[in-house]
């Protein structure tokens, strides 16, 4: 198994961003679950992350952002549906789908142009993200198909063996994944329903 480290000691965003920064893979806590985080910008890592998920290359990955400002670099326009979600559900377990600008490889996105977008709530998450200053995967920490993972404890071995490092934050108050809704065809289609509700969201747009 990969280093552990404990989330709530000060040093260890430290670690977590270095271990992202140099090319590394991490496990790490959100508000929602615990995630695959890595340089979401590097083709060859976000390779890695399929690789340890034993992922499908037909299912793209999710992204976290360290602001608003860091999602005009990753997309291509950003419609006014998805600033009223921005004001509203942003930070928060809202994952958005934009078109993707041409600095995002194929790779993260599945070939289908469009990339997720969260700006996280988690402070662990903010944190980290101040530092790195890049996009980092957010992909839940298990196997494709396995359940998602609020502790470190039920995380299936063969993806902690593949890690560089793991950040444990002990158990988490959810299991639940974010919601993820697509603003590229001109309105708002669900395409998970997660820690926000739909009709919620449908309430304000």
């Amino acid at each position: 198994m990969a280093k552990k480290i404990d989330a709530r000691k000060a040093k260890s965003i430290t670690q977590a961003a270095q271990t992202i920064l140099d090319g590394g893979v991490i496990i790490y806590p959100t508000e929602t679950i615990y995630g695959i985080g890595a340089n979401a910008l590097e083709p060859k890592i976000v390779e890695k992350v399929f690789t340890i998920k034993e992922r499908k290359k037909s299912n793209p990955i999710l992204v976290l952002v360290p602001d608003r400002q860091s999602l005009e670099e990753l997309v291509i326009g950003v419609p006014d549906q998805a600033e009223v979600l921005m004001r509203n559900f942003w930070p928060g377990p809202l994952t958005i789908v934009f078109k993707a600008s041409p600095i995002v490889s194929p790779i993260l996105t599945a070939d289908t142009g469009k990339i997720g977008v969260r700006l996280s709530s988690d402070n662990f998450c903010r944190e980290l993200l101040n530092i790195c200053r890049i996009p980092i995967t957010s992909t839940s920490a298990n196997l494709s198909g396995e359940p998602n993972p609020d502790s470190i404890g039920i995380i299936n071995k063969r993806v902690l063996d593949s890690v560089d490092l793991i950040v444990d934050a002990g158990k988490l108050t959810s299991q639940t994944p974010s919601t993820v809704v697509d603003v590229t065809l001109g309105k708002v289609e669900l395409l998970r329903e997660g820690a926000v509700a739909f009709q919620r969201i449908q309430e304000v747009i």
